[in-house]
């Protein structure tokens, strides 16, 4: 909840998530169509964005995916703020995919130094749930407090659309 209301986080998840996350207590989830990414809240549609990734998902996106990815990744450059969260550990990254370590490492360090995209492993899926709200709130509080106050996105920037 925000310190100046009671009222809950509204998150929007994209209707071609096959698993989205499962809401926890002050946030509400709302499914919409996003342009990019996986996970955005009202105040942040258009501005932020989270992308969500399994293990699975990650592996083989730095890998036989790695093309289809660095696009995704491109698309994602256009927001304020982004991040990739993966639903596991950074090893079992390198097991799935059968690739060296450091490969796994440098694209993580790519995705960071070139396109300002972190990659946060959070261990388990109800954990990375746990940490995408935990960011997208305090996107929120940022771009309040960058705004001096004002957390409404104004009507002419992006908007996600109900599915």
């Amino acid at each position: 909840m925000s310190k100046k209301t009671s009222e809950p986080m509204v998150c929007l998840w994209d209707q071609r998530e096959k698993q989205p996350w499962d809401a926890i207590p002050g946030v509400v989830m709302r499914r919409v169509y996003l342009d990019a990414g996986d996970y955005t809240t009202e105040i942040l549609q258009g501005r932020a964005v989270l992308e969500r990734k399994s293990i699975e998902d990650f592996a083989s996106s730095i890998t036989h995916g790695r093309e289809r990815f660095e696009d995704e990744i491109r698309r994602l450059r256009g927001y304020w703020r982004r991040a990739i969260i993966v639903e596991g550990e950074i090893g079992e990254v390198w097991r799935t995919a059968a690739v060296h370590p450091h490969s796994v490492i440098g694209s993580c360090a790519s995705f960071l130094a070139r396109s300002d995209c972190p990659v946060l492993f959070a261990g388990t899926r109800l954990a990375a749930a746990r940490l995408a709200f935990g960011v997208l709130r305090r996107w929120e509080e940022r771009l309040e407090a960058e705004r001096g106050g004002q957390a409404a996105v104004s009507p002419n920037e992006g908007k996600a659309v109900d599915a």
